[in-house]
């Protein structure tokens, strides 16, 4: 309980300066290169200060300077910064809408390029999906990254899979890329007062075959994807 507090001390600071440093480095290079990095050093010091280490397997799976969607389970908040630092692509995350008002931190996460959506609005979310896949068709640049349930699983298991990634991904032809969460629940569950002390690691698998799939398939898209994170993923007792 004592680890979990002094975390939540440092993480007051620590977030209020790279908001601030996330935002310059937007000023001063609106590429993003400069924010995307910002956001890594965020990422890693969330992380060291919990004590959670990270292994990473199959980084040679993908291109840091290409494109990709990345897809992969979420049960705890260290995904977050997991996926940030040990993925060096220059992406973006699906964020809920009400954060893009949050005064520093969601201008932080616009100069960071996250995209806000609507969940409760379903017209809106796909509306949201639409500017997403323009975003990424004019900036080859930027990647995607998106926890395919939704929102945090309560005990740790996989549920359901939503179909906005694979839509924006054949309407893009950018190529999905599981990327496998295992440790995090163990480090912090979703309705848990405490941090452990552990290990997060991340399975990058191949990009997944878009051409094996179509508009008309797009269900046995997301199934395969689900079948590969069933294989690789362990969930907890």
């Amino acid at each position: 309980m004592f680890h979990y507090f002094l975390v939540l001390v440092f993480l007051v600071p620590w977030t209020a300066i790279w908001i601030t440093l996330v935002i310059l480095g937007k000023l001063v290079n609106p590429s993003g290169y400069a924010a995307h990095a910002c956001g890594r050093m965020w990422a890693w010091g969330i992380l060291a200060t919990s004590r959670i280490k990270l292994e990473i397997d199959g980084l040679e799976n993908i291109n840091k300077n290409s494109q990709y969607i990345f897809i992969s389970n979420h049960t705890s908040a260290f995904d977050i910064p997991a996926i940030y630092w040990g993925l060096k692509n220059k992406m973006g995350m699906l964020a809920k809408k009400q954060l893009k008002y949050v005064p520093f931190f969601g201008w932080a996460m616009w100069a960071a390029g996250h995209f806000f959506v609507d969940r409760k609005n379903h017209k809106e979310a796909l509306a949201v999906m639409d500017q997403v896949t323009a975003q990424l068709a004019e900036d080859k640049s930027h990647s995607l990254a998106i926890f395919v349930e939704g929102t945090r699983s309560l005990d740790g298991q996989l549920s359901h899979f939503k179909k906005g990634a694979f839509l924006v991904s054949l309407n893009t032809g950018i190529p999905i890329v599981p990327v496998v969460i295992n440790g995090a629940f163990k480090a912090k569950g979703k309705k848990d007062h405490r941090i452990v002390a552990t290990t997060i690691r991340l399975s990058i698998l191949a990009p997944m075959n878009i051409e094996d799939y179509g508009l008309d398939s797009r269900q046995k898209y997301i199934d395969d994807a689900r079948d590969l994170f069933v294989k690789h993923y362990e969930p907890p007792n």
